[in-house]
This record gives C-alpha cells, structure tokens and sequence, in this order.
C-alpha cells in the first residue's frame, strides 16, 4: 500500500506541475496572439500608408507630365504671329516647339483644324467638328485637360487646351497626346508585375493601365472604386480589378486636373506578406511557450518572472516606448527579448524614413513655391514697365518678353529645373536670328535663376539689335563669345558689326534697367557698353558658376 502510495506521488506532482505551467504559459499564448493580431492590423495600415504614398507620387508624375504640354502651349499662347493671323509662320514655331516630342500641336475652330502638327505641311488639315458642351469646356479662358477622348477605329486622345484670340476670334490651341505617353510613366515606377497600376479620367475612364494597357483603355473603373472615388478624393478600399483579381486599392485624386491615379495589389498577396513578416514573431511565441511547458517542472517561477518581464516589453512595444530589456536566466527568452528590440529598431527606422520623406516632399513644395512667386513677381514687373513705358508698342514688347522667359522656362523644364548650358540657352534665345548670329564658348553650366536672368538680357540685347543695331540689317552680323577667366570668373562679350552706326542712347529704357537690375541681383555682375561707330560691344562680367550649379 505504501508502495503504491510513493509511486503515484511522482504523478500527482507532474499533473499539477504541468498545470501550472499550462497557466502560466496560457497569458503568454493569449499575449502574443494579440500582438500577432496587433501587428497584422499595424503592417496592414502601414502598407496601405504605403499605397496612398505611391498613388500621390504617380501623380505628381503624371502632372509634370502634363505640365510638360502646357508649358509649350504658354509659349505659343503668346506668340504675335498667332495673334496677328500668321498661321504660316505660327505653324513653323508650333513645328519647332514639339520637335522631338511625343505630342502634337492642333489649332481649331469648331468646325474644323487649321494646324495640326502631326500631318506634314501642305497636307489638308481633317473637318473635325467640336460639340457644343466640348466646345465650351475648352473656352472657359483657361487652360484644361481633357477626358479620354475616343475615336471611331483610332486610338484615343488625351488633349490640354487653352483658347487663344486670333484676330479677334476665339480659337482653341491645344497640344495632344496619346495614352502611351502616361503608359510609360507607370512603367518607370518599377511596380510588380502581380500589381496594377491605373489612371483613370474624371469619368473614370481608363486613359492608362499598366497592365493590358490595349485591352483596357477606355473601360471604366469597378463600382467599388467609382463609390469610393465619389466620397473622397484619396484613400484605401477593399475592390478588384477589372481582371476580376481581388485587391486592396489606394487611390488619388489630383486637385489640378481632376484625373485619379489608382494602386492595387492582390489581397492574397498582401496577407502572405503581412503574415511573412509575422512568421519570426509566431515562430518564436511557440517556441517560448513549448519551453515553458517543459521547464516549468523544475522552473516555474523563473519562467514566471520572465514571461511577466516579456509581456511588459511587448505592451512597451506596441505603445511605442523605449525598451529596456531586463537580464535573463534563459537563453530563448533572452532572444525573444532580442527580437523584441530588433523589432523595435525596424519600426523606428521605418517612423524615420517616412519623416524624411514627408520633410523632403515639403522642401519640393517650398520650392516649388519660391519659383512660382518668382516668376509671378518677374511677369508682374515685365507687364508694369512695358505697357506703362512702351507706348504703342508696349503688348508686343509685353508679350516678346513673356515668350522669351516662358522659352526660358520650357527649356529648364526639359532639364528637369535642373540648370541648364549657357551655349544651349544662347542658341535658343537667338535661333529666329540664324546665320547673322555665330555663338562661341565652353561648356557652362548656369542655375536655374541665371539661366533665366541671363535669357531675359539676351533677349534685350537680342531686341535692340534688331530694331537699331546690326540685326536690323540682313548684312549685319553679331558674335557672343564667352570664356571663364580663372575660377571666379565668367566673361561673355557681344560684338554688333555691319549695321548702322551705333550711338549712346539718349534715356535709360526698361530694356537697359531689367539688364542693371539682373546683373546686379541674380548674376553678381557689371555689364560695359561700348557704342563704337562700327557697332555696339556689350561686355558681362558674371560670377563663375560653381561645379555644382547644373
């Protein structure tokens, strides 16, 4: 009897051993069951933060892109040969303004084309009449951008217009693009192959797709989306693709065109992700409670203290506190710990990265900014002293110089505002002046506020010539040379010969104080005049551009 007594002891205590550690470890089964349901929630949240990023960035893209078509028509737009009726020689400036673009340019009446780009000169324009509500959406005096315009057995357009006055009479100038152009912005994105991209037009017609670009254009987004879309301008939704793929969707309305720019990826896909990222975390929660289990015969107080000491870094975890992992008599709870704090360091990486991305989109915004303000102080003045100071000629003075900046400005817009080459600028200012203007110098690499500075006294100098000096005469010639004298010097001389004798004029005009004021402000320079008999000699002086400057 005794014996039997001694040899269930043993069992009695392993069941209540056992037991105890059951519950002990069954806190730490329902802890790291919440923290795994916590960070499922959190990674979702995080990836659809993740999305709405993307579907912003995209169109951002997509609006330089369409800026790109509309810094050429506010070139065009203020051209006097298209305000005088010259449609001949408009048509050559609107050929030479899309030269190596992928969009054309077409003036219309609503009847019919007069100039469309995209057909070789001389061909007869097509009879392409406008409806009323179209006609009217494109005059409203300002510049738009259109639907998705479809064709009966052509490819659809994507047109921005503005109306323009000729002779008095309202017509549409417009630069116009097909789909494939916005395509290719998709593509650069470098988005997975399992995901899809759209841009879909105030109607929510699909203008791009990157996916079964073809086979899609044109259709229109999921119900889903389209409630979706109707309720706010971004966001995150539940939906599928028209492929009928199950997806979760970030979308984006663009405040400037009214277009939406839509992100979706495969809902399967985003839970084996989530879950991926979680499979460390679940791994190491089984792991430390079969340990709890098995030592909890011979450890349970221990176990105890340190699963107690766990639930407190992971409650510090999730509400984002420091962690302070405390010593651990067991190795697998000391790498739990590890993990916590690895985990910890990821998601405060990741708070940072998205700090600086937020601090980085805010200085672009700034910037943009300065240089919208800029230009409008730059515009005001310009229309100040030439209609107040140019008398009868002071519009067409007006809009030259407008033409001269906004070439300026297409010209750093190529270049991503980047800078842009003092010969490349030279070459563009002076190119109506053709053989009488030869052009000689290194390569100079000129900020984006001096190439502006330096277009807009060209274009003075340019001006003069042509009105009093040697490109008044179709003998007289102008050479601009430019050199870099030492490091800190830049040297540009124009040179006026064969044309009338030149003379010191007899007021100061606009032309003269816009070149003092540049100089002295943006350039940090000095300009000498020499009105020599045999033509005028304008000498700069400039601040050598630094290194870095383009």
């Amino acid at each position: 009897m005794t014996t039997t007594s001694a040899a269930k002891a043993p069992s009695t205590v392993a069941r209540r051993l056992l037991f105890m550690a059951l519950t002990l470890a069954a806190p730490a089964i329902l802890l790291m069951g919440a923290l795994v349901a916590m960070q499922y929630g959190e990674g979702q949240r995080r990836f659809s933060t993740q999305l709405v990023a993307m579907t912003r960035a995209l169109s951002l893209a997509t609006d330089r892109q369409i800026g790109q078509g509309q810094s050429v028509l506010q070139g065009l737009a203020v051209s006097p040969a298209l305000a005088e009726g010259d449609l001949a020689t408009f048509e050559k400036q609107a050929r030479q303004a899309v030269k190596g673009r992928e969009g054309w340019i077409v003036l219309m009446t609503m009847d019919r084309q007069l100039i469309n780009t995209r057909i070789p000169p001389g061909v007869q324009t097509p009879i392409a009449p406008v409806t009323p509500q179209s006609w009217a959406e494109m005059t409203t005096g300002k510049s738009n951008v259109s639907n998705l315009i479809p064709r009966h057995e052509l490819s659809p357009l994507i047109g921005t217009n503005v109306p323009v006055l000729v002779k008095g009479k309202l017509l549409v100038l417009a630069y116009m693009q097909n789909p494939a152009a916005f395509h290719a912005l998709m593509t650069g994105q470098a988005f997975p192959d399992t995901w899809t991209a759209s841009i879909v037009d105030r109607n929510a017609a699909l203008v791009a797709r990157s996916r079964d670009q073809d086979k899609m254009l044109g259709k229109h987004a999921s119900k889903d989306m389209q409630k979706a879309m109707a309720r706010a301008n971004d966001g995150v939704v539940r939906t599928h693709t028209l492929d009928g793929v199950q997806t979760l969707s970030a979308f984006s309305r663009s405040p400037t065109y009214g277009w939406t720019f839509i992100v979706g990826v495969p809902r399967e896909e985003l839970n084996r992700a989530v879950m991926t990222s979680l499979g460390p975390a679940v791994a190491g929660a089984a792991l430390l409670i079969a340990l709890g289990v098995t030592a909890a015969l011979a450890f349970a107080r221990p176990i105890s203290r340190d699963v107690r000491g766990l639930v407190a870094e992971a409650e510090a975890l999730a509400a984002g506190a420091p962690l302070d992992p405390a010593p651990s008599h067991l190795q697998e709870i000391a790498e739990v710990r590890g993990s916590l704090q690895a985990a910890a360091d990821i998601l405060r990486a990741r708070e940072e990265e998205a700090q600086e991305a937020a601090d980085r989109q805010q200085l672009m915004i700034n910037e943009l900014n300065h240089r919208v303000k800029n230009t409008l102080v730059v515009v005001q003045s310009l229309a100040r002293h030439s209609l107040r100071e140019g008398g009868p000629q002071g519009l067409a003075q007006f809009n030259d110089r407008i033409y001269a900046l906004a070439q300026a400005h297409d010209l750093l817009t190529r270049r991503s505002w980047e800078g842009a080459d003092l010969g490349e600028l030279l070459a563009e200012a002076l190119q109506p002046y053709g053989n009488q203007v030869r052009l000689d110098g290194p390569p100079v690499p000129l900020a984006p506020n001096v190439a502006v500075a330096l277009a807009m006294i060209f274009h003075e100098l340019a001006t003069n010539a042509s009105k009093y000096g040697a490109l008044s005469r179709e003998t007289g010639r102008v050479t601009v040379d430019w050199r870099l004298d030492g490091r800190t010097k830049l040297v540009v001389e124009w040179k006026e010969r064969g044309g009338p004798p030149a003379s010191p004029p007899t007021r100061t005009g606009f032309g003269s104080r816009l070149i003092a004021s540049s100089l002295k402000g943006d350039l940090a320079g000095a300009a000498d005049f020499d009105y020599a008999p045999e033509g005028l000699t304008c000498t700069l002086a400039l601040l050598a551009p630094s290194r870095g400057a383009a």
